[in-house]
């Protein structure tokens, strides 16, 4: 995992964005209605969305409870963004950022003794990229497209 000081670059082919209030409302909403983005757009395949959901949420999570402690005068912004022959989605906090020292690997005994950092495991497993810019308020998760045009499938 890197976390890149370098803020990280917007794509000109943003496909859905949104800033929230770090409320839990306002994060399943926002969960939802980008899933339904990607859903439409980028993913036909059910169990492929759910892998994809599932690391969006540990993204936001993340986002909510270690960046923005639960703050709710601090937002978080999600964008779904498409390029060429990949697609991915960012995550921004407003919290302190993190250094690759503060994150356990959860596989060693160390980090299965901890209680976090398994999120971060589940976004590697799922995607074809994870990478942290803004000294760690910042979140990218990448896919690459399969064959079929613009959607993936399994």
């Amino acid at each position: 995992m890197s976390i890149e000081r370098s803020e990280c670059g917007r794509p000109a082919n943003v496909i859905f964005a949104r800033e929230i209030a770090t409320t839990y409302e306002e994060k399943g909403l926002l969960l939802d209605d980008a899933i339904a983005c990607i859903g439409r757009d980028l993913v036909r395949d059910e169990r492929e969305l759910l892998r994809i959901r599932v690391s969006i949420d540990e993204g936001l999570q993340n986002a909510f409870s270690h960046g923005n402690k639960e703050d709710p005068a601090k937002r978080i912004r999600l964008e779904v963004f498409e390029s060429g022959s990949e697609w991915g989605v960012i995550i921004a906090d407003q919290g302190a950022g993190f250094t690759s020292d503060a994150v356990r690997d959860p596989r060693t005994p160390e980090g299965r003794a901890r209680e976090h950092g398994r999120g971060l495991m589940i976004m590697w497993k799922f995607m074809d990229d994870v990478s942290y810019f803004d000294g760690g308020k910042t979140l990218r998760l990448l896919r690459r497209k399969q064959e079929r045009g613009s959607l993936t499938t399994a």
